[in-house]
């Protein structure tokens, strides 16, 4: 009977081209090896030169030093209001109460238009501003928002910040500024300005309320 030959045989047309005299001779397998520490095992391996290189650094944490420890209380934190912040501001036009800057930091007057002014110069932030006014007048707003940011990079006082507050104060549309305060966190904060506006020009109003006093 024949036998069976498989399909995939690489090594047949070896036979008798090598000589069994040739070949190594076969390892016999060596005892159980009795129990020898580490340091007698590694006895005349050679270090591979190169493997003292360091490819990354391992970075510790260092041991907090007692009594250094401070804790942050995250809600405490967020429980600070921008009104008791030292870069608050608020301006209010005589005969008005305050009591609409409180509505306003409790969320009870909604914001109409929002103008962001980051990242522009003073003279075309002045410009931009003042038609911003005059859309906000012609459409009826009574509260809007101006962002100007806060002004941390500058070298002294914040630039853009000091200027929109002097345009609220002196500009053209001035008399139709009823009141202005820094935003509340959700909305800027110390890098925004809510702005208070009237429909009609303070100073005749003003002056009628003299006259009756």
């Amino acid at each position: 009977m024949e036998s069976k030959k498989g399909f995939n045989c690489p090594f047949e047309t070896l036979a008798g081209k090598i000589k069994k005299e040739t070949l190594p001779e076969k390892v016999p397998p060596s005892p159980a090896s009795p129990d020898i520490s580490f340091e007698e095992a590694m006895t005349g391996v050679k270090k591979i030169p190169g493997r003292e290189k360091i490819y990354w650094k391992l970075v510790l944490k260092r041991p907090s030093m007692p009594g250094k420890e401070e804790k942050i209380d995250v809600k405490r934190l967020l429980a600070i209001r921008v009104r008791d912040t030292s870069e608050y501001v608020e301006e209010l036009v005589m005969g008005f109460q305050k009591e609409l800057f409180d509505a306003l930091h409790q969320g009870k007057i909604s914001v109409a238009r929002t103008l962001n002014l980051r990242r522009l110069g003073a003279a075309e932030a002045e410009i931009i501003l003042e038609q911003f006014f005059k859309e906000s007048l012609a459409r009826g707003d009574h509260c809007i928002l101006i962002i100007h940011g806060r002004g941390l990079s500058s070298k002294k006082e914040p630039v853009l910040k000091t200027k929109v507050h002097e345009w609220l104060k002196r500009g053209p549309y001035r008399k139709y500024v009823i009141g202005f305060c820094s935003a509340r966190k959700c909305d800027g904060g110390p890098g925004a300005t809510y702005v208070l506006l009237s429909h009609r020009p303070l100073k005749k109003q003003l002056k009628k309320r003299n006259n009756l006093t």
